[in-house]
């Protein structure tokens, strides 16, 4: 790990940005560094409580975990309203830091207080649009509050320059995860509920834990008129984001549950877990680096076009590792009970493979400016609408594979329009 007593990170800093890592960068290598064991580390964790989960339940009830969290995911936007994103902007600066959390942290309380009771009072017309019972939403909203505190927390360390903190919280979250889900099924049986209850302690007993942590260390202040409307405008487009993604990742289940069978929810969740969870963290990393890369980058063209080169050559591999990765997975479920189609396999592995090329090449061009911000809002309701439009018309006919078709879909026409729009967007703004 040492060479002249250079770090080995430092010598690949040097050699990816031509230039030898300052203080700063020294101690955001650091902490690049632990988020990046700490997050495979819980990754690992929480995917092996998924494959456990998939194979002790069966495919009935492993669908109904996926239904239930695609309900809890329409939730959780009104609940946090893109504070999340407002309080690690505006939290990082010291001096505001304190009024940041107080403010953020009473308009979260206050749309908990406000939600929760609205959530409770149309329960039977919620019910009916996603499609569940009484039950079934109620353990929706508890997942949905546990989640968004979590979120809080975790964006309230990160503010703070928590790093350790946060990266043991996503450990401690995985572990809790697994002691709660086997707790769940010795005391409850192979029922999707346990599986639930084990989300919403993880994610409520860590958030507490660290809320009254932080709130202990902050001094109660709150943000003046100005401040607080600038922060609110720039949670506004998270907000829609937050929306815009449940509509490109979310709806499959919900959708597949009105028109098909819960069995094929879980079904689907298996594939689900053995490409988009892997894609997802995979595209987590790359875009921690990339987008402060592309950010400081004079030449964002290039990088641009270095990208594009760089899938060409990639997306083969990228589908072939994420049908291995399937394999592995469905084995490990359970091949008796969720199969192991060759044409789900290869199309879910594309899926993946266009996810991470998007968010690669959209990393760089809204990495520059207010009109990058409005692209980042319009690619991604143009995605929500797109795939949602796309599961309404091709999931009732083709089932699952329709599910994988509409997503296939979707992003290969933003990919296209991404191409066709670059040069808009890849040039410095005045």
């Amino acid at each position: 790990m040492q060479e002249n007593g250079t770090n080995l990170f430092h010598i690949l800093y040097h050699r990816l940005l031509g230039e030898r890592p300052d203080l700063g960068a020294r101690q955001f290598i650091k902490h690049l560094s632990w988020i990046g064991i700490s997050f495979a580390l819980a990754k690992v964790i929480s995917s092996l409580v998924n494959i456990a989960a998939g194979r002790m339940l069966g495919p009935q009830e492993y669908g109904k975990i996926n239904v239930l969290v695609a309900a809890g995911a329409a939730i959780s936007p009104f609940l946090v309203a893109g504070l999340g994103n407002s309080v690690v902007k505006y939290g990082v600066i010291k001096e505001d830091r304190d009024r940041v959390f107080t403010t953020a942290g009473a308009v979260f309380l206050g749309l908990v207080l406000l939600i929760v009771p609205v959530t409770l009072l149309f329960r039977a017309s919620l019910c009916l649009f996603f499609g569940i019972d009484a039950k079934m939403l109620f353990l929706a909203l508890a997942y949905a509050v546990s989640t968004t505190s979590f979120l809080m927390a975790s964006s309230m360390q990160q503010a703070s320059g928590s790093f350790p903190g946060r990266g043991w919280s996503e450990i401690a979250f995985s572990a809790l995860l697994a002691a709660g889900f086997f707790l769940g099924v010795h005391f409850l049986g192979r029922v999707y509920q346990a599986m639930a209850y084990a989300y919403i302690a993880a994610f409520g007993g860590l958030a507490l834990f660290w809320l009254l942590r932080i709130g202990r260390a902050t001094t109660f202040s709150l943000l003046n008129k100005e401040q607080f409307l600038r922060m609110s405008e720039y949670g506004i487009y998270s907000f829609g984001g937050g929306l815009a993604s449940f509509f490109i990742f979310n709806v499959q289940g919900l959708i597949l549950n009105a028109c098909r069978s819960p069995r094929e929810v879980g079904i689907y969740a298996a594939y689900y877990t053995a490409t988009f969870g892997i894609a997802g963290y995979l595209g987590y990393a790359v875009n921690t680096v990339l987008f402060p890369k592309a950010s400081a980058s004079t030449n964002r063209r290039r990088l641009w076009e270095l990208a594009a080169k760089g899938w060409a050559y990639l997306a083969p591999a990228s589908v072939l590792l994420f049908m291995a990765a399937e394999a592995a997975v469905l084995s490990l479920m359970g091949k008796h009970q969720y199969g192991m189609d060759a044409r789900l396999m290869f199309l879910f592995a594309l899926c993946s493979t266009l996810l991470l090329a998007q968010s690669s090449l959209s990393q760089i061009m809204v990495s520059g400016g207010l009109k990058a911000s409005r692209l980042a809002l319009l690619l991604s309701w143009g995605a929500g609408t797109l795939n949602f439009t796309s599961c309404l018309l091709l999931i009732p006919r083709w089932g699952i594979a329709g599910a994988a078709l509409a997503f296939i879909l979707t992003y290969s026409l933003i990919l296209l329009w991404m191409w066709r729009a670059r040069d808009s967007y890849l040039e410095p703004e005045n």
